[in-house]
């Protein structure tokens, strides 16, 4: 599903937003820093701060649904992928180097279109980093415009 275009996508310069739901299906929502899809698993895998989105990070930890948004600040080209979490761990090594260079990257990126660090500094964190992996089930378009919201994948079709 998220060969070539997509997965080069979310692999690179864009603002991450994901929701998990608790019990009483309230969204608890998170920033991630910095996404890949995992071709030999066939599932992503969102970067994300454990302390600063805590409650995601709780709800990530039952499993359950997730949904992501990745977006372009540069071309406000977006796409949204629900699917289910399958495991949550502690990011290793290379996880917290590609967070890093994620990281620097968006803040460079950000502040070339306007956007201060200090206005940055309540969303991006990369403290107590934790790896979400989750199997992609549907795809939309979310770039703003008539194709918005549009399913373009599901595992179900």
């Amino acid at each position: 599903m998220l060969e070539g275009d997509v997965a080069a996508f979310l692999s690179g310069n864009v603002m991450i937003v994901a929701a998990t739901t608790d019990a009483a299906l309230r969204p608890h929502v998170g920033r991630g820093c910095g996404a890949y899809f995992d071709v030999d698993q066939g599932d992503i895998v969102l970067l994300a701060s454990a302390s600063q989105w805590p409650g995601f990070h709780a709800n990530a930890r039952k499993g359950g649904l997730i949904a992501a948004t990745f977006a372009n600040p540069s071309t406000y080209r977006a796409v949204q992928i629900k699917g289910t979490i399958g495991a949550i761990a502690p990011a290793d090594r290379a996880q917290v180097e590609r967070a890093s260079r994620y990281l620097a990257v968006m803040l460079d990126l950000l502040a070339g279109l306007g956007v201060s660090r200090l206005q940055l500094s309540s969303v991006f964190c990369d403290a107590d980093l934790v790896a979400v992996r989750f199997w992609p089930a549907d795809l939309f378009v979310q770039t703003p415009g008539p194709g918005a919201g549009a399913r373009i994948w599901s595992e179900k079709c």
